[in-house]
């Protein structure tokens, strides 16, 4: 997850750079694992995910 392009595979709202519509929301966008268990992280990263494509669905802006 980054800001660009050339150095993460998805942007800050977890959706591909280079797949249109292609959403990452599990615990693949952490650049390192963490010495305790991410499930709360995850679960939290998808919740956020799945509101960002609701609101962008909201507005007509998913293409």
């Amino acid at each position: 997850m980054g800001a660009d392009r050339r150095h993460s595979v998805v942007d800050a709202d977890c959706r591909s750079w280079d797949i249109p519509n292609l959403w990452v929301c599990d615990d693949s966008v952490f650049p390192t694992m963490g010495g305790v268990n991410p499930s709360l992280t995850t679960q939290t990263i998808a919740m956020r995910t799945a509101d960002r494509i609701g609101k962008l669905a909201a507005v007509g802006s998913l293409t």
